[in-house]
């Protein structure tokens, strides 16, 4: 079994002889979103200077990395990942297919 302990960079599992026991995980936060590379999980990730990122739960095996959530709806042209971004207007939900145009606003 697995106990949580507390790091000055956030939680993670690990045995509970840790640090003698070298047997650690990091606790992923999963969105529900499947990744368009590799069909993995996408999950919430924080870089080395504490901002919030998006990528595969396959890391490193798949590369797929985005600074904006994605959502779970999946885009009405071409079938594929959407994003959330916030903007003046109030939040943008956008594809990421570059060759797909789709965005719409949803009020604030």
């Amino acid at each position: 079994y697995m106990v949580i302990k507390h790091s000055r960079y956030g939680k993670f599992l690990a045995c509970p002889g840790y640090p003698e026991c070298k047997n650690t995980k990091p606790i992923l936060d999963e969105l529900g979103v499947p990744c368009p590379n590799c069909g993995g999980e996408i999950v919430r990730r924080k870089s080395k200077r504490g901002r919030i990122f998006y990528g595969c739960s396959n890391y490193p095996e798949c590369n797929f990395v985005s600074w904006d959530e994605p959502i779970k709806e999946k885009c009405p042209n071409c079938n594929g990942i959407m994003i959330k971004k916030k903007s003046k207007k109030g939040i943008m939900i956008k594809c990421i297919n570059k060759d797909c145009n789709y965005s719409r606003i949803d009020g604030k």
